[in-house]
C-alpha cells in the first residue's frame, strides 16, 4: 500500500506541479534550461557514473574511490524510493563502502525543492548519489527546481554525480520509464535516453522503440551492476556486464541489428557516436555466420524422443554441496574422464573464479584435458577460436551460473550448436541446479515476468524446474502448461540425479515429479529405477 501511495502521490505532482504532456512531442534540450555551455554530450568537467540497477559492492567501491575517497561530501538522493531513511539500501551500501560525510536530500514537494534552505547542501557537495525506485518521482520532485539547477552547478565545479536504475534514467534528457506524462529527464546526457535493468529483465528493444519517435537522440541499455562513466565526450564501461548502443544515425542501424555492444574496459565516443577502443575484438572471420535466432537451426527438430539420440544427459538437483556434484559427476564418466572435457560458464568474476575452483575439482579427480569456457559477450560464443575445444570435447559441465544469463549468452550461437556435437558423438552433458535447467526446450521461472523462456532445447519438450516443492512454482507450473499443453514438466529437488538417453530416464538421489497438462497430481519416479517416458 505505501508503494502504491507514493506511486499515485508521483504521478499527482507529475501532472499539476509540472502541468506538462509531451506525449507527441520530441524531447530537445532546450527542455532542461539550466545547462549553461556545455560543448559535450556529457558534463565537459564532472563525472556522470550511470549504474543499470541492482549496483553491487564493487560499484560503490569505484564510487568512493573515484571522487577521492571516504571523507568526500556526498548529497544522497532516496526520493525515488519507499524507503527514504538512513535503511535505504544504498545509504547502507554506500556507508559499507566506506562514506563517511552523506547528507540526505529528499522531498516529494516542489515548492520545498525550489528552497536555499532544502538544496544548500548541494553547494558545498563534491559528489552526488541518486537512489533508485521510481523515476517519476525524481521528475516531479525536482525537475527544473533550485535543487536540479545546483546539481548541474557541481557538476560545472569538476563534481561527480552517480545514480542506479531510477537514478541512471533520470539522468537522460529523455527519461525511460516516464511513461507518456513524463518524458523529461535532468539532461546531464544531452540527447539521450538511458534504460537500466537492461538485460537481466529482457527489455532487449525498449530504447530502439523510444528511437522511432526520437530518431535524434542517442540510446544506452545498461546491465545491472554495469555503469557508464561519463566525463565529456567519453564514456567507458565499467562493472559486471554489458551495455547496449542504440543510434539510429550508424550504418547498418536496421530492426534486429539496433544495439551495438559494449563490455568493460571499452570506450565511446558520444560526440562522434562511434567505438573508440575494445578490450577484445572479433574479426568477422572467426565468427560462426549461421549464429542468432534468424539463422539458427534446431540440431533436434529432427529427433523423435524427449532425451538426446545419441550421448546422454546427467541432471542434477540444485545441491548445496557443489563439489559433491562434481565428484559424482566424475564418477559417472568412467573412461570418458580421461578425455577432453570442457566447463561451459558466465557471469561476473566471482562466478568465473569460483567455476575456476570447480575446474580444479576435476583434474584433482582424475580428469586431466579440462578446459574452462567463459564469457558473457554473445559475439565471442560465436568465435571459431573460442568455441573449438568444444569440437573435440567429449564432456561438457554446464556449470550452475544464473539461467538467464547462460541464455542470454550463449542460445543460438556456435557453442550452443557444438552441444548437440558432442552428444553426436556419443558424449555427456552434465549440469546442475541453472545448468541444468538451461537444457530443457523452455526455460522456468527467471522470473517468468522476464520472458526468458527459450532453452537450449537437449531435452525436447520440456520445462526443468529447480526445487518444485515450493508452493508458488507449482502453481506457476500450471499455468505454463496450461499454456503450453505439450509439454514435460520435470522437477529436480535438491539431491536429485537423472540420466536421460532418449525416453530412458534412471533417477538417482532425491525422486522427482514429473507435471503434465491436465493432472493435478504429479508423478512421483523414485530413485534406483529405470522409466521410460512417452513423448507428450
Amino acid at each position: 500500500m505505501k508503494r502504491l501511495f507514493y506511486t499515485i502521490i508521483g504521478v499527482i505532482t507529475c501532472l499539476i506541479g509540472l502541468n506538462v504532456n509531451h506525449s507527441n512531442a520530441q524531447v530537445t534540450d532546450s527542455d532542461t534550461p539550466h545547462r549553461t555551455d556545455w560543448n559535450t554530450i556529457g558534463p565537459p568537467k564532472g563525472t556522470l557514473m550511470i549504474i543499470g540497477g541492482a549496483a553491487s559492492p564493487d560499484n560503490y567501491k569505484y564510487f568512493i574511490e573515484t571522487i577521492g575517497g571516504p571523507d568526500v561530501p556526498i548529497v544522497f538522493i532516496p526520493t525515488a524510493g519507499d524507503i527514504v531513511d538512513e535503511t535505504n539500501d544504498a545509504y547502507i551500501s554506500l556507508k559499507n563502502a566506506g562514506a563517511n560525510k552523506i547528507v540526505t536530500l529528499h522531498t516529494g514537494n516542489r515548492d520545498v525543492a525550489n528552497t536555499e534552505e532544502f538544496a544548500a547542501p548541494l553547494r558545498t557537495a563534491k559528489a552526488v548519489y541518486i537512489a533508485g525506485g521510481f523515476q517519476k518521482r525524481l521528475a516531479a520532485a525536482y525537475l527544473n527546481t533550485l535543487t536540479h539547477r545546483l546539481i548541474f552547478e557541481l557538476l560545472e565545479r569538476g563534481g561527480f554525480v552517480a545514480g542506479s536504475s531510477a537514478g541512471a534514467s533520470i539522468q537522460g534528457s529523455y527519461l525511460y520509464g516516464g511513461g507518456t506524462d513524463q518524458q523529461i529527464g535532468f539532461g546531464f546526457v544531452k540527447q539521450s535516453a538511458i534504460g537500466q535493468h537492461y538485460i537481466r529483465r529482457n527489455r532487449m528493444g525498449s530504447v530502439a522503440k523510444i528511437l522511432t519517435t526520437n530518431p535524434d537522440l542517442l540510446g544506452f541499455g545498461i546491465d545491472e551492476a554495469t555503469a557508464t562513466v561519463i566525463r565529456g565526450n567519453l564514456l567507458e564501461v565499467v562493472g559486471e556486464g554489458k551495455v547496449a548502443m542504440y543510434n539510429p544515425k550508424r550504418a547498418g542501424y536496421a530492426e534486429g541489428q539496433e544495439q551495438e555492444y559494449l563490455f568493460p574496459g571499452d570506450k565511446y565516443d558520444l560526440e562522434k557516436r562511434e567505438i573508440l577502443s575494445r578490450v577484445e575484438e572479433f574479426s568477422k572471420d572467426d565468427l560462426w555466420s549461421e549464429g542468432g535466432r534468424n539463422s539458427w537451426k534446431e540440431p533436434s527438430a529432427e529427433w523423435k524422443t524427449i532425451g538426446p539420440p545419441k550421448g546422454k544427459l546427467i541432471l542434477y538437483g540444485k545441491s548445496p554441496n557443489a563439489e559433491n556434484t562434481i565428484e559424482d559427476f566424475v564418477q559417472s564418466l568412467s573412461k570418458l574422464k580421461a578425455q577432453p572435457i570442457v566447463l561451459l560458464s558466465t557471469g561476473n568474476e566471482q562466478m568465473r573464479t569460483a567455476n575456476l575452483k570447480l575446474l580444479k575439482k576435476f583434474q584433482e579427480l582424475g580428469a586431466k584435458d579440462v578446459t574452462l569456457l567463459h564469457t558473457i559477450n554473445n559475439e565471442q560464443a560465436n568465435s571459431k577460436t573460442f568455441a573449438q575445444v568444444l569440437q573435440k570435447a567429449k564432456v561438457v559441465w554446464i556449470c550452475d551460473d544464473r539461467s538467464w544469463q547462460l541464455i542470454e549468452v550463449y542460445l543460438h550461437s556456435l557453442v550452443h550448436h557444438h552441444l548437440f556435437g558432442v552428444l553426436e558423438r556419443g558424449g555427456v552433458v552434465g549440469g546442475s541446479g541453472d545448468g541444468a535447467a538451461v537444457m530443457a526446450s523452455r526455460l522456468f521461472g527467471e522470473p517468468e515476468k522476464y520472458k526468458w523462456h527459450v532453452g537450449y532445447g537437449l531435452v525436447r519438450n520440456t520445462l526443468l524446474i529447480v526445487n518444485p516443492e515450493d508452493l508458488k512454482t507449482t502453481s506457476k507450473i500450471t499455468e505454463v502448461l496450461e499454456k503450453n499443453t505439450g509439454l514435460l514438466g520435470i522437477g529436480l529437488a535438491p539431491e536429485s540425479k537423472v540420466t536421460l538417453h532418449k525416453n530412458n530416464i534412471q533417477v538417482e538421489g532425491e525422486a522427482i515429479r514429473l507435471f503434465r497438462h491436465g493432472k493435478e497430481v504429479p508423478d512421483i519416479l523414485y530413485p534406483k529405477q529405470k522409466y521410460r517416458l512417452a513423448n507428450p
